[in-house]
């Protein structure tokens, strides 16, 4: 069965729009109360700092507590947070309002099973099948509470993530929390660690969520690490499921460098379970083959965290992740942890005295550019055109130049990604030009 509200990351869309409004949200808990056999007793809602995020909870609440079910609201945390406390209090299902890295007038709604973990595909369909649905009200009304995760549980349980034991004394953080979900919580959390914050981007008033800010924003990381003189510079995105980082001289570490930063730690640590790792379609070619030379086993998936999490359950892998900066850890419930990955880097340079730009260029990239467009057609049409197709595999096959092409549809927006990675700089530039006039041609015709 093919989703038609689930994308990648869970439902999103343009809050106050169809599907993100209160008449469909009704629907959908109906539907899920379906989907969990009518054995829904508890769940915990948290939620981004978007405008809309309260009408989207109050609209799921007053449904959910219609059908007996016993609401918990953590207000604003991040996503990972969220599965971590679905988890550790054991509630039925967790729900998460986010639109993550999108502007504030998206919205969208993630689902997580009792362990924390987000749905998987099947279970998605399972929920859209039942979508129609409709039970009575009950008699007795769930209950509904307000009570605020303790921070320090969810810095525990990070901590037991860790080989070693961090100290962060001396220690100068750029820290950009996107005017999201980390605002109020990643300064104060690195600050007790004995860390030297300077804060960007902490003042969310509903509508800045990610404005100009954030893990969309390298090149303001870049600059802002500099010019602050701070030894690491931290970008998260909107609810803190990923996180960006540059090095002191303003270097940009995105996935594919902190993911290969954390397998050669693991592996001096004899850590790494299995000696592999999972990333999508999307890796560069140089990360690829650096991690052939040493001898790690990498496994690639279609675009998305949650194909990696599937992979990783799959295979046992520890450790997986994605060009865009989720890092997956599988003693962290599968999830992708912004702060963590944060930890994780941080101990690299403090264990090895060095550093961040010691370790921020491993390997040589191979030249690599994503463009977006925007159609008027739907994406299913140019993907599956047969001249456009034929003109990629024609391009992969000369075998003059290394060359991996990736056309496919955004999980989270309406756009169609072009990806494309060539070991010449010119002829990379010449496969854009031919295949966006190709792609401009068709989708005008």
């Amino acid at each position: 069965m093919k989703k038609k509200y689930f994308g990648t990351d869970g439902i999103r869309g343009i809050a106050n729009k169809y599907p993100i409004i209160p008449s469909f949200l009704e629907r959908l808990v109906h539907a899920t109360f379906a989907y969990k056999k009518k054995k829904l007793k508890k769940i915990i809602i948290g939620k981004d700092t978007r405008i809309s995020g309260s009408m989207i909870e109050k609209a799921l609440v007053d449904t959910f507590l219609n059908l007996g079910v016993n609401c918990n609201s953590i207000g604003v945390v991040s996503t990972p947070i969220l599965g971590f406390a679905t988890k550790k209090h054991k509630y039925d299902l967790g729900i998460m309002i986010s639109a993550s890295h999108n502007q504030y007038q998206d919205n969208g709604i993630k689902i997580f099973n009792s362990n924390g973990e987000k749905l998987s595909d099947k279970d998605e369909c399972l929920i859209e099948k039942n979508i129609g649905i409709n039970f009575k009200n009950t008699q007795k009304k769930g209950k509904f509470t307000k009570k605020k995760i303790l921070i320090n549980d969810y810095k525990d349980f990070l901590f037991t993530n860790l080989p070693n034991k961090l100290n962060l004394n001396n220690t100068k953080i750029f820290i950009d929390c996107a005017n999201g979900s980390l605002s109020d919580i990643a300064p104060n959390f690195f600050k007790n660690l004995g860390a030297n914050i300077i804060e960007f981007a902490s003042n969310p008033n509903g509508r800045n969520i990610n404005k100009d800010c954030g893990a969309m924003y390298p090149e303001n990381l870049s600059k802002l690490t500099k010019k602050n003189r701070a030894d690491i510079g931290l970008a998260f995105d909107g609810d803190a499921d990923r996180v960006l980082v540059s090095d002191e001289k303003g270097q940009i570490l995105n996935g594919d460098d902190i993911l290969l930063s954390i397998v050669n730690y693991l592996n001096f640590c004899k850590l790494l379970k299995k000696n592999c790792v999972v990333s999508t379609l999307m890796s560069n070619l140089g990360f690829r083959n650096y991690l052939k030379r040493i001898g790690v086993k990498l496994y690639l998936t279609s675009v998305g965290d949650r194909y990696v999490i599937e992979k990783m359950k799959e295979i046992g892998a520890a450790l997986g992740g994605e060009q865009s900066g989720h890092i997956i850890f599988s003693d962290n419930g599968f999830s992708g942890d912004g702060i963590l990955t944060a930890l994780y880097l941080l101990s690299i340079i403090k264990e090895r005295g060095c550093k961040m730009s010691e370790i921020s260029n491993q390997f040589k990239k191979t030249p690599q550019k994503l463009i977006n467009f925007e159609l008027k057609n739907k994406t299913e049409k140019i993907i599956g055109n047969k001249v456009l197709q034929k003109k990629i595999t024609q391009f992969k096959e000369n075998k003059k130049f290394v060359t991996d092409i990736l056309l496919r549809k955004s999980g989270t927006e309406n756009l169609l990604r072009f990806m494309v990675q060539c070991s010449n700089v010119n002829q990379l530039d010449f496969i854009i030009k031919d295949v966006k006039k190709t792609i401009e041609k068709i989708d005008n015709s």
